[in-house]
């Protein structure tokens, strides 16, 4: 969620290593983006709480995305600013930044 807001992946500017690991679990999340709908602004950060139990369900995110979806046609503070940057191909990252699932028992 964060990517559509900003543009670029997340902590792209980070080696992905057991010191990042250590900080998100410690709280460190990604910023809300100038230019990210307030709607979904909430529904991000509501997406990252620590306590799972207020993250929503995916039946939960299903309904919101469909409808915000169908009106994102109508109403201009549903659009995305920074939309247009996003070329995953061309995006600079960290050396050490790792975008794809691979055990952790190296990192931990």
């Amino acid at each position: 969620m964060w990517m559509l807001s900003a543009g670029v992946r997340p902590y792209n500017n980070k080696s992905h290593d057991s010191q990042l690991i250590q900080e998100i679990c410690s709280g460190l999340r990604p910023s809300v983006i100038s230019g990210t709908p307030p709607a979904f602004a909430r529904l991000m950060l509501q997406c990252l709480d620590a306590d799972p139990s207020k993250r929503p369900t995916a039946s939960q995110l299903y309904e919101w995305l469909g409808n915000w979806v169908t009106a994102i046609c109508d109403d201009p503070e549903t659009k995305f600013v920074n939309l247009e940057k996003l070329n995953l191909r061309n995006l600079p990252c960290h050396e050490n930044a790792i975008y794809f699932s691979h055990q952790l028992v190296s990192q931990i």
